[in-house]
């Protein structure tokens, strides 16, 4: 029996290891910007920060690494979506749609919240990597999102794994 559950035991931990998203990945802000990585609520986040000579608009980039569990890019896409306005009250979904990212099949969608006040235009970019999903959001103060765009999508098609 005590085999039995040690055996049990090491098959989990090694499952567990695989379903582990890779954190090594690489993208490149504008070289204005500053990166750096840390941890929030649990998880591990990469934020990219706008210089100060951009504040009046406050861009900001973080990016956060999900499994997908079962689920494919449309559907995981999809359930993030539903996600956001059944637990974000003020989220407005837009627009979504494809980007091709270093020849990964990725998605986006783009919304509005509200956030202390302050309306922000908001872009997600998901792109699915052997199991897991490259979270990267992007987000405006409103009125300035088609300054950013261009620039948010040269970040996002830097990725690399």
């Amino acid at each position: 029996m005590k085999n039995a559950f040690s055996f049990l035991l090491v098959l989990c931990l090694i499952i567990l290891n695989s379903c582990v998203p890779n954190y090594n990945y690489r993208v490149e802000p504008p070289t204005d910007w500053t990166m750096y990585d840390t941890v929030m609520q649990g998880l591990k986040v990469r934020i990219l920060k706008a210089p100060k000579s951009l504040a009046a608009d406050n861009p900001i980039v973080n990016i956060i690494i999900k499994s997908m569990g079962n689920s494919d890019i449309d559907n995981f896409t999809i359930d993030n979506m539903d996600y956001l306005k059944s637990n974000m009250g003020s989220v407005v979904l837009l627009e979504k749609g494809n980007i091709d990212i270093s020849t990964i099949n990725a998605r986006w969608f783009t919304y509005t919240k509200e956030h202390n006040g302050i309306i922000r235009e908001m872009i997600n970019y998901i792109i699915p990597v052997k199991g897991s999903a490259y979270m990267i959001t992007c987000g405006t103060n409103k009125g300035s999102m088609s300054k950013y765009r261009l620039t948010f999508d040269k970040i996002a098609q830097s990725f690399k794994e």
